[in-house]
C-alpha cells in the first residue's frame, strides 16, 4: 500500500491505490474495498451498475469499506465495472474503473 500524496485543497484528487478481498466475489461474500488517495480526497463513491455509496474516511487519504455481494439471476450479465470516485472539497473529482466478476 502506498503512503498518501500531500497535495494542496485545490489540486486534481488522485487515487493512488485500491484493494479488494477478491476480483470474483461469490454471491453472499462480503467485498472488503481499500482505497489509498492523496490528502486532498475529501470523499470517495463507489458505484456498480445503478448503485452508489459512499465509502467510509478512516485517516487523511484512506477510505475502506465493507458490502455483501447480492445474488445476481442468471440472465444477467456477472461481469461489472466497479466505478471509484474521488472528490476533493471543491467537488473535483476523478475516477478509476476495476473489473469485478461476480459468481
Amino acid at each position: 500500500m502506498p503512503a498518501v500524496v500531500m497535495l494542496p485543497p485545490d489540486a486534481l484528487p488522485q487515487i493512488l491505490w485500491i484493494g479488494l478481498s477478491s476480483s470474483i466475489p461469490h454471491a453472499g461474500d462480503t467485498l472488503a474495498i481499500t482505497v489509498v488517495a492523496s490528502s486532498n480526497v475529501a470523499s470517495v463513491e463507489l458505484r456498480v451498475g445503478g448503485y452508489g455509496t459512499s465509502m467510509n474516511k478512516t485517516d487523511v487519504g484512506h477510505f475502506e469499506s465493507t458490502s455483501q455481494v447480492p445474488s445476481l439471476p442468471l440472465f444477467m450479465n456477472h461481469n461489472l465495472t466497479l466505478q471509484i470516485i474521488a472528490r476533493n472539497s471543491a467537488g473535483i473529482s476523478i475516477e478509476q474503473d476495476t473489473p469485478i466478476q461476480v459468481r
